[in-house]
């Protein structure tokens, strides 16, 4: 039996996702450990490269939420030191790290997701409340690149657009306002292109980050009762939109579903939760993919991946030659 590849857990690091990242990396950890994989585990505040290329690691996984992790950055490093990783590469990270990017190149694709302005950090609050005003309340504000739910806010009426405002602004200067879409939360899991079952979230209020990591505060109702219309519908949504970012291996894909059953695309999570818990672990599971083995086909995605554009890149050469 062939030895399975020595792998680096990456997780950690210096964003506000940083807790979060280091729950993923520890459950990635365990699952590979539990499959018979040699894991190194590397807090990527603490550096990486050097640690990756010391310990003989053929392959590095990924599990780092927002900045230096799901924004292309480790990405591209690691492309440049030929070194396997899973997920996304570093142009789709980049686009779906940024929402208003993300929701441009939707748009462009005939792919709904909720009408939306940008006020960046020249904005003053007369031009931000004329803003929502066209939006029509209420509206959604949020971070335009923060990811976990974290300073998002349902804003019902003018009197508490400012407090809003500020609380982004207390980490982005830029300030995304969204229509708020009445109707039900869901999230689709994504595998190299193929939809997860989808799971709908029920909770008190908004889908923040309370909501996410506060035991016993979130309904996940998994393989929703939906029309088959309405199936085929969320599913074809979330397949092209990972398609026209350009993802690769694992995401996720957050949808509001309105009254009348039309999908609109919030954003898509280059490197989404992964504890045993998380939400595409329990997609995967109601496919029948265990989370461990589900941490495994990630790493024989990227090794496959790897010797794709490897064998790409020689024959090209040799053409040139």
């Amino acid at each position: 039996m062939k030895p399975k590849p020595r792998t680096a857990v990456l997780y950690g690091g210096d964003s506000r996702e940083r807790e979060i990242s280091r729950l993923s990396g520890a459950a990635v950890s365990q699952a590979l450990k539990s499959s018979g994989f040699d894991v190194i585990d590397i807090d990527v505040r603490d550096g990486f490269l050097e640690p990756i290329i010391d310990s003989g690691a053929e392959v590095a996984f990924l599990a780092l939420h927002g900045e230096f992790g799901e924004d292309g950055q480790i990405q591209a490093i690691l492309e440049e030191a030929r070194i396997p990783y899973t997920g996304s590469g570093p142009r789709a990270a980049r686009i779906a790290m940024s929402k208003p990017t993300t929701k441009r190149l939707l748009i462009e694709n005939g792919i709904a997701t909720p009408e939306f302005c940008l006020a960046g950090p020249a904005a003053n609050d007369a031009a931000i409340a004329r803003a929502a005003e066209e939006l029509g309340y209420p509206i959604v504000t949020k971070p335009s690149s923060d990811g976990s739910s974290l300073g998002i806010s349902i804003v019902p009426a003018p009197s508490l657009l400012a407090d809003a405002v500020a609380k982004v602004r207390e980490t982005d200067a830029c300030v995304l306002l969204e229509r708020f879409i009445p109707g039900r939360e869901l999230t689709v899991g994504m595998f190299n292109g193929r939809a997860l079952p989808p799971i709908e979230l029920r909770c008190p209020g908004f889908y923040d980050f309370k909501a996410k990591y506060t035991s016993g505060r979130t309904e996940y109702i998994i393989q929703p009762e939906l029309t088959i219309d309405v199936a085929n519908a969320l599913e074809q949504a979330a397949v092209e939109t990972y398609a026209c970012v350009g993802c690769a291996g694992v995401a996720r894909v957050d949808v509001r579903l309105d009254d009348s059953g039309v999908p609109w695309i919030l954003e898509i999570n280059t490197i989404p939760g992964l504890t045993a818990t998380s939400l595409v672990p329990k997609a995967a599971r109601a496919a029948g993919i265990e989370f461990a083995r589900l941490c495994e086909m990630m790493i024989d995605d990227a090794l496959q991946r790897h010797q794709t554009v490897t064998g790409e890149a020689i024959a090209r050469k040799k053409a040139s030659a």
